[in-house]
């Protein structure tokens, strides 16, 4: 059997499922919250500096807000939140349109990013980052949560495409390990001894 058939034969199969050409989706979020330790060498702004360098360099956008330490510094290592945007009906209204209904917080945060990768979109696929510094009495928590979206099946002729190649190739999803390794090796890079504390999936 000849390659083109093999290829036709499998796209075939695939299209045999209905769910293959549904229109669909779906958004995925993870997250990681690393302890930071750093010498009086090492300043939050060479810190802050080196998130956002490392975020400039594997996104496609990204925002920042620069904040000040709280006072007193907590004593143990703090985590970020996740709230609701929306109040009462406006949120019942935004998971039925498919939005998130919860949005990361850091309360403290020295520093906060929030990128986003848009290299896939027009393969119906998006990444955004959410990275947030806060400081400690014995150092740094930083906080890293991601989304991962994608629609698949035949919203379009390129989407349903992107579907079947999904199926060998897999989605860019793969890529976001991938930018924490950077933001966590960009923090290392200015003498910070990095741990990672937790981390989902």
């Amino acid at each position: 059997m000849g390659r083109g058939l093999v290829v036709t034969a499998a796209m075939a199969a695939l299209l045999a499922g209905c769910g293959t050409t549904t229109p669909t989706r779906e958004m995925s979020s993870g997250y990681a919250v690393f302890d930071i330790k750093a010498g009086p060498d090492v300043p939050a702004s060479k810190i802050a500096d080196a998130v956002k360098t490392a975020l400039q360099q594997q996104t496609s956008g990204v925002q920042i807000v620069n904040g000040i330490p709280p006072a007193p510094l907590l004593e143990k290592a703090p985590r970020f939140q996740l709230v609701s945007p929306f109040k009462g009906n406006m949120a019942a209204l935004a998971a039925a349109s498919g939005q998130s209904v919860q949005a990361p917080t850091c309360e403290g945060a020295i520093v906060t990013a929030n990128a986003r990768d848009t290299s896939m979109s027009r393969y119906g696929e998006a990444s955004t980052f959410f990275v947030c510094v806060m400081p400690y009495q014995t150092g740094y928590s930083m906080n890293v949560y991601t989304t991962f979206s994608k629609a698949s099946g035949a919203f379009s002729a390129a989407l349903l495409g992107a579907t079947l190649a999904r199926t060998v190739t897999g989605d860019s999803s793969k890529f976001i390990p991938r930018t924490i390794a950077a933001v966590v090796d960009g923090v290392k890079a200015t003498g910070a001894t990095v741990t990672t504390v937790e981390a989902y999936p």
